[in-house]
């Protein structure tokens, strides 16, 4: 569900699998990132997607104020164990010129609020561990700016190309130029 939830942001963003990104590709460590997204200057970020719900789900169905707190805590548990299990997997590789941080997707702003009403001081935490949690919507929000980043690049990189073909048309022209009125 998060893979698909991940998938449908990225399409919303206008990212193109094999030219803005790359999924379970494994990296120099043997680990599959979920998502592997391109910037300029041949640099990337790694993106986790899978995001422990099940205690989630039973605090939200459970009736006894009990059982609630207990699943509450758990999920606690499995979010913090999530961070600390991504932070271990080597997204983070200046060999392989990626970001000094990995994302972690919640594939629902429910869940993203909840982790940030119960435990706000989780948000620094994860960034001490170098993972940003991103929601559905700040996601988007990312992968729009690497799009715009990576669109940017390539046309100040084009921009640069035609000013060396301008260039070398104005040599050419007068070369031309002296050579006409040379010959009058």
């Amino acid at each position: 569900w998060g893979e698909r939830m991940a998938e449908d942001i990225i399409q919303y963003a206008g990212l193109i699998e094999n030219v803005n990104y790359h999924k379970q590709t494994a990296n120099a460590a043997m680990t599959k990132p979920d998502y592997t997204f391109f910037l300029p200057n041949g640099h990337k970020i790694n993106m986790d997607v899978k995001f422990p719900l099940d205690n989630y789900l039973q605090m939200v169905n459970a009736e006894a104020a009990e059982q609630k707190e207990f699943y509450q805590k758990e999920f606690i548990r499995n979010v913090k164990d999530r961070i600390k299990e991504v932070q271990n997997r080597e997204y983070i590789n200046p060999a392989e010129r990626t970001l000094d941080f990995v994302l972690l997707f919640i594939p629902n702003e429910q869940v993203f609020g909840v982790i940030q009403e119960k435990i706000p001081e989780l948000m620094d935490v994860a960034l001490k561990q170098k993972v940003v949690l991103c929601s559905p919507f700040t996601l988007y929000a990312m992968l729009s700016v690497v799009r715009q980043a990576h669109e940017n690049f390539r046309y100040e990189k084009d921009l640069k190309q035609i000013i060396q073909l301008i260039d070398q048309f104005a040599k050419i022209y007068g070369t031309f130029k002296m050579r006409f009125e040379a010959m009058g």
